[in-house]
């Protein structure tokens, strides 16, 4: 294992188990379950099915009591674009990397299937599903060995894939810097979608040079720009024109989503997503 991947393991662990966490091990609480009833609670319970409401109301403790417990599917699609190889703090990529990490840690924690793919304008990669914590290892190796230089996504080819490979309604977890248009209101009617957009702030508000010289890590081509302060406002104008609508489209198809900067701690704004 690279040290990287031991560097983010260790982290994610930590976390999990650490005093901010305490006995709350996911980030998935509470789902997957079919309400019954309620009753007094019986000391030796789980504590976390108390129903606080009720008990407020009724002066002692009542649990929520429930029918069955549906095993969830949780499925993190990685996509990969020239983009993510990118960030002023940490690159995209690795940001990514931690955030696949925590979601597919949680997920096996919580007793849940976890799948995970990587996908540019095609499948570069698929991690069946599992319940096996030790297969977490392998999925963050990839996830930090995969090359994105020269790739790009493809979120038509993206959809179709999605709905002819995963079959059965899922939480599925969409982690890319959504540059891209995209178009999930036939996807969120199968799945409940959580977008999470990854960017360095550098992106949205850049500081340059009059003249500087550009790579694009899709197309692998560099070019010279003159970039006055003129050209550097329109371009923060059409990303925040850019980003209006793709929230627009995500609240339109309830797709849940948060946005999580290379400086940022994404354990932090993922429990943020989640208690929302």
């Amino acid at each position: 294992m690279t040290e990287k991947a031991k560097e983010i393991l260790i982290k994610t662990r930590r976390r999990f188990f650490g005093q901010n966490i305490g006995n709350n091990v996911s980030v998935f609480q509470g789902n997957g379950l079919d309400f019954s009833e309620l009753k007094e609670y019986v000391y030796g319970e789980d504590v976390k099915k108390i129903n606080w409401k009720v008990t407020a109301r009724e002066q002692k403790p009542y649990i929520n009591v429930f029918n069955e417990e549906r095993e969830l599917n949780i499925v993190s699609a990685f996509m990969v674009s020239g983009n993510i190889y990118f960030g002023s703090i940490r690159q995209k990529s690795e940001l990514m990397s931690e955030i696949l990490t925590i979601i597919g840690y949680s997920a096996i924690k919580n007793s849940d299937k976890f799948t995970a793919f990587f996908f540019s304008d095609k499948e570069e990669r698929f991690f069946k599903p599992t319940k096996n914590i030790n297969s977490i290892y392998p999925i963050l190796e990839s996830s930090l060995s995969i090359d994105p230089l020269g790739k790009k996504v493809d979120y038509k080819n993206f959809n179709d894939y999605v709905l002819k490979r995963i079959k059965r309604k899922s939480i599925l977890f969409i982690l890319g810097d959504f540059f891209e248009e995209v178009d999930f209101a036939f996807l969120s009617a199968k799945h409940e979608i959580y977008a999470i957009i990854v960017r360095d702030r550098f992106e949205e508000n850049p500081f340059l040079p009059s003249e500087v010289d550009l790579y694009d890590p899709k197309t692998l081509r560099g070019e010279s720009f003159y970039m006055d302060s003129s050209v550097l406002k329109e371009y923060k104008k059409e990303i925040e024109k850019k980003d209006r609508k793709l929230k627009e489209h995500f609240l339109k198809n309830r797709v849940k989503f948060t946005k999580i900067y290379t400086d940022e701690d994404p354990f932090l704004k993922l429990s943020e997503l989640f208690r929302k």
